[in-house]
């Protein structure tokens, strides 16, 4: 009789385990965590960027692409009129600015980055991407705004 209660309670604690799991994946894939990468295209440095309050790092003048921090989360799946709130500051980690952005549409292929680019007219332009270099012909960023 004892062993009976045992397998039914590990059987029971067994079930309990797979759901609540089931449940957790369900919900972790809802969402997708991306490395954020910056490129600043300005004459300016940037002290500080983070997307969504995550992430984010000092971008020099004109430089980009060569550190990653971890993790900016945006829904796994696009969804039209998705945004994003940039938030930087200047070289001396003064004057704070804040920008709602539009996300493009991306792909199940493009899960790998969150680039964020500081144009030199002003706009800041996010991508989810799989490409880590800008210098690739497939980037979503083109022509002049593509000029470090």
């Amino acid at each position: 009789m004892y062993r009976i209660i045992k397998i039914l309670g590990c059987t029971g604690i067994l079930a309990l385990s797979t759901a609540l799991l089931a449940h957790r994946n369900a919900t972790a894939d809802d969402t997708m965590g991306l490395d954020v990468v910056g490129y600043n295209h300005t004459d300016h440095d940037i002290g500080d960027f983070s997307v969504n309050n995550e992430a984010g790092t000092y971008l020099g003048k004109h430089e980009g692409g060569g550190g990653f921090t971890c993790c900016a989360s945006l829904p796994a799946k696009y969804k039209p009129g998705m945004t994003v709130t940039v938030t930087w500051t200047d070289d001396y980690n003064r004057n704070p600015q804040s920008r709602t952005v539009p996300v493009p549409a991306f792909g199940p292929k493009d899960t790998g980055l969150l680039a964020v680019h500081f144009l030199r007219n002003g706009d800041v332009k996010v991508f989810v991407t799989d490409l880590v270099f800008i210098s690739n012909p497939d980037y979503p960023l083109k022509g002049d705004e593509a000029q470090m």
